[in-house]
């Protein structure tokens, strides 16, 4: 698969529709859900998969549950003190932000905006997140997800936080390496 077909794989969901050539290469949730049975893909990486391009609600559940239960180890092995509680918030945070990404506001996820007047409107890049449609969360959002008061988030919360991301990061990479393969094989 060529990097420009892993670009087009978006959060919920798949748009490759046409790549250069005479004709079109299309690859839905089903390519993406047939292509994540194939192999030897760890199960967070599967539901990593089916809940990110496929939108499967189980499998969101499902990476929930681990992402809970990675956090909840990070909690024990390091002993973070009243942190029993925030394992549910850093667990949807690894999903928000580590998953699905986080829709700029202005543009709401899109990239663009249509300026002008009436009847002369005009489509521009989103001058907030330039065209990607990207946003983030301010920190006060990010603790308040996670029930950590923000004069503490900053300080102790946040490095914890990334901490746990990189693990999402790395089972990503799994799963685009192994998509990658996959597809490769389609293509012979």
């Amino acid at each position: 698969m060529s990097k420009h077909l892993l670009t087009k794989m978006l959060p919920r969901g798949v748009n490759l529709t046409s790549v250069g050539g005479a004709g079109k290469l299309e690859i839905g949730r089903y390519d993406v859900a047939a292509a994540l049975g194939y192999g030897n893909l760890s199960e967070p990486a599967y539901h990593l998969g089916l809940a990110k391009y496929c939108d499967d609600a189980v499998a969101t559940t499902k990476l929930f549950g681990y992402f809970r239960q990675l956090a909840q180890c990070a909690i024990n092995s390091n002993k973070w003190q009243d942190a029993e509680k925030r394992a549910d918030g850093l667990a949807h945070l690894m999903l928000m932000e580590g998953v699905f990404g986080v829709k700029c506001k202005a543009c709401k996820g899109m990239g663009s905006t249509l300026k002008g007047r009436a009847g002369s409107m005009i489509r521009k890049d989103c001058e907030k997140c330039r065209g990607t449609g990207a946003g983030s969360l301010s920190q006060r959002q990010r603790g308040r997800i996670a029930n950590v008061p923000s004069s503490s988030w900053d300080r102790n919360w946040k490095p914890r936080l990334e901490q746990l991301l990189v693990e999402v990061y790395d089972i990503e990479r799994q799963l685009l390496c192994h998509l990658k393969t996959q597809f490769r094989h389609e293509q012979q």
